[in-house]
């Protein structure tokens, strides 16, 4: 098994500014509607790009349809209210109740099976932290951007 690169050394610096100018869209595999393309973003955020696999990116295009109909049938459930009356006109708890449940459910599961929690990435938190705060900072301050530099994509096209 080959090692992670460090995040704090000069490899791992250029490979984070080299996945910083990757184009992320949601698989093909996992069609995303318009209402599930905010909730697809900000799982996005939670890595750096260059952290993305084809793999986790479906599991992160899944969170967010699944995140997208939580929010509906939230929306739904405030509107209709927490009981309501069965034809008999016995008070009965709204049928949503158990939607919403199943889809919280399911959103902590894809979080986890992302290691989108602290734990799971490897230590503790503040170590996590340090290691993400500095990927991001290594996009955010990349020399590709500004097109003055070859990105390794354009020289891998050439070769």
């Amino acid at each position: 098994m080959t090692r992670k690169i460090r995040i704090d050394s000069k490899a791992g610096a250029v490979e984070a500014m080299a996945g910083a100018v990757r184009e992320i869209t949601p698989p093909s595999n996992v069609p995303l509607d318009e209402s599930d393309l905010p909730f697809f973003a900000s799982v996005l955020a939670e890595f750096a790009r260059s952290e993305w696999t084809a793999h986790q990116l479906e599991i992160a295009a899944m969170l967010a349809r699944t995140m997208a109909d939580l929010e509906r049938e939230q929306r739904e459930f405030r509107a209709e209210g927490t009981i309501l009356k069965s034809d008999r006109g016995t008070p009965v708890i709204n049928p949503r109740k158990m939607a919403i449940q199943m889809h919280y459910t399911n959103i902590l599961a894809a979080r986890r099976s992302l290691s989108l929690h602290a734990r799971a990435q490897g230590g503790d938190a503040r170590d996590i932290g340090k290691r993400r705060g500095m990927a991001k900072s290594h996009e955010a301050n990349n020399p590709l951007d500004d097109d003055l530099l070859a990105s390794p994509g354009d020289i891998a096209a050439r070769n």
